[in-house]
């Protein structure tokens, strides 16, 4: 839950040529300079982010790009790995939301071997053999009826027995969950601190995957009905992950946007070689966050795997008694799927305790609340949020819409991977049915870390990356979906095991990443759980729908909706590759002052609009050095000295190298 751009300022310091710490670099230059008080006082008291804005101080050139000094000096093993642990444990939420939910398709495997009667109405068993009672199974013998566990008719009775709605429900619940918190935790946050609420979030995860765990019932239904009731509680305390996330990013960014206000010319120019720092490798630090996804879903998988190989259930063995239809022990499956969870219980309790012990809750989030009431008290809430909406529905469209359609694709397949595994590989046993998926989850995280080393070239952004993997993956899901009959597993898993690394290298990231950059840092978590919930609600329509719709059929649809999120990527979609998100702060201030044609900062770049913002004409006049002349002109009408300009120049000389004392950005 930690904002990447807090790790980066906690895990970076500058220093000079002789190794030193250099907190101010211009008393390292031999000069010194005052505070510069006039800033505070020179634009309105709602209009802060100029200061921090690339028009002002530096152009962020391809040459600029590779002057800036490497994250890490040659040979630091410790510092990447600490960078990296760092980015990691900002990812946790990610890892648990993977780690119980994601593989639930790979659960349902168990759950299928373990209760087949729950599952298996009108197909044949494994083991016919072992079928107790009859008018269940296609191949149930003659001599059916016979065992206690049928009725008086020799049909099974209904405790082994499950209702459709509610076997399927467990999929539409943690979904429900997840989208209900998203939109939930964000008010909560605000009204009792997002430290607290953090807390909440993990105590609700707690709750749902402990009575999952430990409630046992005789009746397969009633214990479904109950991991419905609760897949929803713990879907609901990971939805509050994202709002939260995004919301402790935004606080820091406000500490930073009101010191910066404060800055003498020494810690400004760190404050804005920082600021140039974060923007360039930004969209490899979100993935690396993200990834943690993918990390859960493989963890999840390994530990699953070994659970089956230990518990001897790798093997369907029709001739070992007390063994169901499937070949399986129902009492060796089921403490093996429970162990699971346990594990995962007892990952959500750490998550808890540290953030209960560890973390705490600075100032940015009273700067963040101070600063929308000082807004809405100047425009009411009314007519803040309706003008906030307006502006920015394009880009929730795009953001939003994008991340519905890979979810689709994403989670559709994720959560009926083991049932789509089953039918490619009817004979498989248990561990080979899970080692597929394994592998599968495997490809889907090199998916993850190859989109974080490409997503900040620019030659490649996140757009452009967006647009050819759906393409790829809408080839590969229509060419699996027409071949599905005809021709050999070997060739469908491939494809499958492709289209996961696709997915991952494409949509699934930059679908997150794109929501989290895309908007100012007052409305970062709100625009970002409502692109999340339509994400959300994609993979809840790919639930609801797949169930109902063979293999062939599924990889079909998901073709069809890969197209659709290509052509939705190109229209409304942008690409901030390498844009400072200060100037969303700034845009958003100076729109809400009734100002927004004096912003003409890198937003209105061609190359950073969307095609139907290009078309329709929504946006400004473009100008590279928007913020330095508005400041200037500022002065002037207030009859002050140009400072700012004295000021911009002697950064720009101090980043060229003209100063005498070279900044140096390393790792502790």
């Amino acid at each position: 839950m930690e904002p990447t751009d807090k790790i980066f300022d906690d895990t970076h310091d500058y220093f000079d040529d002789t190794g030193n710490k250099v907190h101010h670099p211009s008393v390292a230059a031999g000069t010194t300079r005052p505070r510069l008080p006039f800033r505070r006082s020179i634009l309105s008291p709602h209009v802060h982010s100029v200061l921090l804005s690339e028009g002002l101080h530096l152009s962020l050139d391809k040459t600029a790009i590779a002057e800036l000094p490497r994250r890490f000096e040659a040979g630091s093993s410790k510092a990447r790995l600490t960078w990296f642990g760092a980015l990691c444990l900002a990812g946790i939420g990610m890892f648990v939301e993977a780690y119980v939910i994601i593989t639930t398709g790979q659960i349902k495997t168990i759950w299928h071997s373990a209760m087949p009667t729950c599952f298996s109405s009108g197909h044949e068993a494994l083991c016919p053999e072992n079928i107790n009672c009859c008018g269940l199974f296609s191949n149930t013998p003659d001599t059916c009826g016979a065992s206690d566990d049928c009725n008086a008719d020799g049909t099974y009775r209904n405790e082994f027995l499950c209702n459709k709605g509610v076997t399927g429900g467990v999929s539409y619940a943690e979904f429900a969950g997840i989208m209900l918190g998203m939109i939930t935790f964000g008010k909560v946050a605000d009204i009792m601190g997002r430290h607290v609420a953090g807390m909440l979030t993990a105590a609700f995860q707690v709750v749902g995957v402990a009575l999952m765990t430990f409630f046992m019932s005789p009746s397969y239904n009633t214990l479904f009905i109950v991991f419905d009731i609760f897949f929803f509680v713990f879907g609901f305390g990971v939805g509050g992950e994202y709002p939260l996330t995004a919301a402790n990013a935004a606080s820091h960014h406000i500490e930073s946007i009101e010191e910066a206000e404060l800055d003498d010319h020494a810690r400004h120019v760190l404050r804005v070689l920082r600021e140039k720092e974060r923007a360039v490798p930004r969209g490899e630090t979100i993935s690396i966050v993200f990834a943690m996804q993918g990390v859960g879903a493989v963890v999840g998988s390994i530990f699953l795997l070994c659970l089956i190989y230990f518990g001897h259930q790798s093997r369907v063995e029709c001739d070992v008694e007390g063994h169901n239809p499937a070949g399986q022990s129902f009492e060796s499956l089921d403490a093996i799927w429970r162990s699971f969870y346990f594990t995962g219980m007892i990952f959500v309790v750490m998550m808890l305790v540290y953030r209960a012990l560890v973390l705490e809750e600075g100032d940015g989030h009273k700067r963040l609340l101070a600063r929308k009431q000082r807004r809405l008290s100047k425009l009411g809430l009314q007519n803040s949020t309706v003008k906030i909406l307006s502006f920015y529905a394009p880009r929730l469209v795009g953001t939003g819409g994008s991340w519905f359609l890979v979810d689709i694709a994403f989670y559709g397949l994720k959560l009926f991977s083991g049932p789509i595994f089953s039918q490619i590989n009817p004979d498989g046993d248990l561990v080979t049915l899970n080692g597929y998926l394994l592998v599968n989850n495997l490809c889907g995280l090199a998916g993850y870390y190859c989109a974080a080393k490409v997503i900040d070239m620019p030659s490649v952004g996140r757009k452009k990356l967006q647009i050819i993997s759906f393409l790829v993956c809408a080839f590969i899901f229509l060419l699996t979906g027409s071949i599905f009959d005809k021709t050999s597993p070997q060739l469908l898993m491939f494809l499958y095991f492709f289209s996961s690394f696709v997915v991952n290298f494409g949509p699934n990231v930059t679908s997150y990443v794109m929501a989290a950059e895309t908007y100012p840092t007052e409305l970062r978590g709100t625009c970002h759980g409502i692109s999340a919930f339509m994400g959300k609600a994609g993979a809840l329509f790919a639930t609801i729908i797949f169930g109902s719709l063979t293999s062939a059929q599924i990889f079909f649809l998901c073709g069809g909706t890969c197209i659709i999120g290509a052509l939705f990527t190109l229209l409304f979609s942008v690409d901030l590759t390498h844009v400072s998100l200060s100037e969303h702060d700034a845009q958003l201030e100076l729109f809400l002052e009734g100002r927004l044609d004096e912003y003409k900062g890198k937003l209105n770049s061609p190359k950073h609009l969307s095609l139907y913002e290009r078309i329709t004409g929504r946006h400004g006049e473009y100008d590279p050095k928007w913020a330095l002349k508005l400041l200037r002109e500022v002065e002037n009408a207030l009859g002050e000295t140009s400072m700012i300009e004295i000021e911009a120049m002697a950064i720009q000389s101090e980043y060229d190298g003209k100063s005498s004392a070279s900044l140096k950005s390393k790792a502790r």
